[in-house]
């Protein structure tokens, strides 16, 4: 079913698992900080936009396995989809349950679109898995949507991070 895609998959790969390094750089931006200030935003905005990474990461290594028809691959990916999908719903209600006040468009794009995203690929992998033509392109359209939205949460985050770094002045 992903015969013809390897190009994709190994770009598609290749940029999550060097987002996901430079988001461990980003982290380390917050050396300097109180956690009590910086956990909670860790939990709810961080590891989510790591996880949507690893998951594009994942599922192009097993697109790219060498499979039969496939069947395994798309059980996998539905597998791996449905995870995220209960993830994303998890972050979802806790960004809504947040004390602090948070800007508008953290619920969408850090709940509500990678839940979409996942029950979108979890449709896919169905549709691969039952041999659809073209269901490939909607696991591809679902992968460059974690991607892409992992970008922007990833920026989102430096935007919020940096600025607020209270470590010890350094003086020339």
């Amino acid at each position: 079913m992903f015969a013809g895609w390897q190009a994709f998959y190994q770009m598609m790969g290749g940029a999550a698992a060097t987002l996901t390094g430079l988001l461990f750089l980003v982290v380390s931006l917050m050396s300097g900080r109180p956690m009590s200030a910086t956990n909670q935003g860790l939990r709810l905005f961080t590891s989510p936009t790591v996880f949507h990474l690893v998951s594009v990461l994942v599922i192009s290594g097993v697109a790219l396995a060498p499979a039969g028809a496939g069947d395994l691959q798309s059980a996998v990916i539905a597998l791996w989809a449905g995870m995220g999908a209960i993830h994303g719903i998890t972050r979802a209600v806790g960004i809504l349950g947040l004390t602090n006040q948070t800007h508008w468009s953290d619920f969408w794009w850090y709940g509500f679109a990678p839940t979409t995203a996942y029950l979108a690929l979890a449709l896919a992998a169905a549709l691969t898995w039952a041999h659809i033509p073209y269901a490939a392109y909607l696991v591809a359209a679902c992968l460059t949507a974690l991607l892409v939205g992992s970008i922007r949460n990833a920026w989102d985050l430096v935007t919020w991070l940096a600025p607020r770094r209270e470590g010890p002045s350094e003086s020339p």
